[in-house]
């Protein structure tokens, strides 16, 4: 989806564009974890705004990525909003708010379709897990001298670890008071 600024000012009213992306590819090459996508739903308007234009648009799909746990594949359904403003070089910036996405507009072309996949990058969790890995009802990854334990599971194994050094410490009170006897 690539649009001209100039034939954008000409619309009078927005101009509204619902169509099915296919960025399998760009998606894959560019983020390590994503290994199969859906086509992309997008459904929006780009409203022109001064010397800027807004587009603002729906984002539905799904996206396949490893878990985080155990690499298996999960899929992650996509459905967000992205709202960007384009603006040409020399537009006064001072309007827009703090919470705006302001991007520059190179050669007169806005490409969409790479905000989209953009976007769709940033909306991957830091933490992916498999439905059967978030109930519990598998077992955690383990192999030749290791394994993966909970945060519950390391903060036990944490408090019962008694360090070897002061160990016979403990039954020091125990022998003194026995020989107070």
């Amino acid at each position: 989806m690539n649009w001209s600024l100039s034939d954008l000012m000409k619309h009078r009213e927005p101009l509204h564009f619902n169509e099915n992306l296919d960025l399998k590819e760009d998606l894959i090459n560019r983020s390590f974890g994503i290994s199969d996508a859906s086509l992309i739903k997008v459904d929006g308007y780009a409203i022109k705004d001064r010397d800027a234009v807004l587009v603002s648009a729906k984002v539905t799909g799904k996206i396949v990525i490893p878990s985080s746990r155990s690499l298996k594949l999960v899929d992650l359904n996509l459905d967000f909003s992205i709202s960007e403003y384009y603006a040409v070089e020399g537009t006064n910036l001072d309007r827009f708010g703090p919470e705006e996405t302001v991007l520059p507009i190179e050669d007169d072309q806005i490409d969409f379709s790479r905000a989209v996949a953009d976007n769709i990058i940033l909306q991957i969790p830091m933490q992916v897990f498999a439905p059967e890995e978030e109930t519990g009802d598998e077992p955690m990854p383990s192999g030749n001298d290791w394994e993966v334990v909970s945060e519950q599971d390391a903060e036990k194994a944490q408090t019962n670890h008694v360090d070897p050094r002061l160990a016979k410490l403990k039954d020091l009170f125990n022998s003194e008071s026995s020989e107070s006897k």
